[in-house]
């Protein structure tokens, strides 16, 4: 059967298991919005390029599956780019589409003519110009395997148009001989290695597990929280890893590093043995490297052999996938009761309860929690950047797997709203809430328009502080409170706006905000609830660049 290349491309991403794409059309895409529907796959038409990706990236977060974007040529692909950076960063499989000029004309500054795949070469794991139809099935099977496999991440394919419209027969149709990727195989010598760290986590008197957003990509959930549960090993979450477990022992510490809990920095700093299990130990965990757990012995397991030993010297490790590695790691744990170090902790936590330091959220946090208390069990936050991030991943208590959405690595604000669309149509029978500050809200505003006109049932909670909280904060701190360039404006009435996109809204003070959670969870479909928040409502504590967990945390080095 003879079929143009924009009908061979949609019948494999068929194929692969995709069903849907978020893109915003153009000349050099349009033969295949032409064909789409009668694939089976339903298209998304976002209001703009960059909420198409990070759409893609909320699916991907919350499905587990790959997630894929479309836009033309030119500006189109490049409104991309910060959504092929966000997925990098934070290891999300993605497909990014982009249309092309015609293949005669690369090279010439032709109209609408970007070199995407020179741009995109560093944040994405491999990029594809296809030039011959005959190679688009391969093409598409093949980065959608980059895409997902290892460490996961974004993969561009660029379409010049004239393939697109090009036809070719069934079995014209070559094998490509593109990039493969090389599996990582759990042998002797990972065997070796892992009773090694079996044998010192065992020994340990005071063990703890940092834990990060590789559990999440290898769905290792249940495999981690066995070994916690078998080994009474209290453990530790960075941004990224918020998700990956949940136990209702007291086990989990909280969030690690620089916005993380009194708590979590304070045990780390006293453990004598650290696993970090598909964690990096980015700069946001650790501050100051060479005072980050000077007690403990450091072993790292990891799918990325660039992430062994990155940022943070670790004794011993394993590269392997990280659900493989959790099963063989459970069979070699010693029960142990940990009654000592367990005490420890239960000690400090009831110290800091009584001093009241470890949360630092205010009225925000308390909204945030009342929000989760009022919606189901099955709810998925997606948080954006600023303050409103750090409020939400303190005070949201994650109890299901995938259950916080955050843009760590790249800090990506205006990321939340168009992440939640594609959150809530890849997890339909989970609910989604959106905590965002009014910044990172205006960013990409004209999304209310994609969830009002497809009813996407996202509730959306938006802090309203009338400035750049963090930006403020930050200024108030360490610039003589100078607050220059961080004003808002208060003119602007978002409970009106979302309701010309067609979306209901209330108003609520965050001192007082009961009535308005109770309409944002009993709505049907979407909502926005906006929460006047005061502008000197922080968090807390804030580490200063330069200064380590230690000296925030008890005014010296130890």
């Amino acid at each position: 059967m003879e079929r143009t290349g924009a009908e061979i491309l949609l019948n494999t991403l068929s194929e692969e298991g995709v069903s849907e794409i978020f893109g915003y059309p153009g000349a050099s895409t349009l033969a295949i919005h032409d064909c789409i529907n009668e694939t089976g796959i339903r298209h998304l038409l976002v209001r703009h390029e960059q909420a198409a990706a990070h759409a893609a990236d909320g699916y991907a977060r919350a499905t587990g599956k790959v997630g894929v974007c479309i836009a033309t040529s030119g500006p189109g692909a490049t409104n991309l780019v910060t959504g092929i950076a966000t997925a990098y960063m934070d290891s999300t499989p993605m497909i990014a589409l982009t249309g092309q000029v015609t293949t005669g004309l690369l090279g010439s500054d032709a109209f609408q003519e970007t070199d995407i795949i020179g741009i995109t070469m560093p944040i994405t794991k491999h990029s594809f110009l296809v030039q011959d139809v005959r190679d688009m099935a391969s093409t598409v099977r093949e980065a959608i395997n980059i895409a997902t496999s290892g460490r996961p991440g974004p993969v561009v394919i660029d379409l010049p148009r004239d393939v697109l419209a090009a036809r070719c027969n069934d079995d014209e149709e070559g094998g490509g001989g593109f990039l493969e990727q090389q599996e990582i195989h759990f042998g002797e010598e990972e065997l070796r290695r892992l009773k090694q760290i079996a044998r010192l986590l065992n020994e340990s008197e005071r063990p703890v597990l940092l834990v990060g957003g590789g559990v999440k990509l290898s769905q290792a959930f249940t495999e981690l929280a066995d070994v916690i549960q078998k080994g009474n090993i209290p453990f530790v979450t960075t941004m990224m890893g918020i998700g990956s477990v949940y136990t209702p022992n007291g086990f989990n510490l909280g969030l690690i590093g620089t916005h993380g809990t009194d708590l979590a920095n304070r045990i780390v700093h006293q453990s004598d043995f650290i696993l970090a299990v598909g964690a990096r130990f980015s700069d946001r965990t650790t501050s100051v490297i060479e005072e980050f757990a000077p007690l403990a012995t450091i072993a790292q397991i990891d799918v990325d052999p660039t992430s062994i030993g990155k940022n943070i010297k670790t004794d011993i490790s394993v590269v392997s996938d990280i659900r493989v590695a959790l099963q063989e790691l459970l069979g070699l744990v010693t029960e142990k009761k940990r009654e000592d170090w367990i005490d420890r902790i239960d000690r400090e936590r009831e110290r800091i309860a009584k001093e009241g330091s470890d949360d630092g959220c205010g009225p925000a946090g308390e909204c945030i929690r009342m929000v989760q208390e009022c919606m189901p069990e099955k709810t998925i936050a997606v948080t954006d950047v600023g303050l409103n991030q750090i409020w939400a991943i303190r005070s949201w208590k994650v109890k299901i797997p995938r259950g916080l959405i955050t843009p760590g690595g790249l800090g990506t604000m205006g990321f939340s709203v168009p992440a939640s669309m594609g959150a809530r149509i890849g997890a339909i029978d989970h609910e989604v809430v959106v905590f965002t500050g009014d910044g990172g809200f205006f960013m990409n505003i004209q999304e209310l328009a994609t969830i009002g006109f497809y009813n996407i049932p996202v509730k959306i909670v938006v802090f309203n502080n009338g400035n750049l909280g963090m930006i403020r904060q930050i200024q108030h701190h360490f610039y003589n409170s100078r607050y220059r360039d961080s004003r808002l404006s208060d003119l602007v009435d978002i409970t009106e706006i979302a309701k010309g996109f067609g979306i209901p809204s209330e108003k609520v003070a965050a001192e007082d905000p009961r009535k308005g959670i109770e309409k944002l969870c009993g709505s049907e479909g979407p909502f926005l609830l906006e929460v006047v928040v005061d502008e000197n409502n922080y968090v807390y504590p804030i580490i200063p660049p330069g200064k380590s967990n230690v000296e925030m945390i008890y005014g010296r080095s130890e």
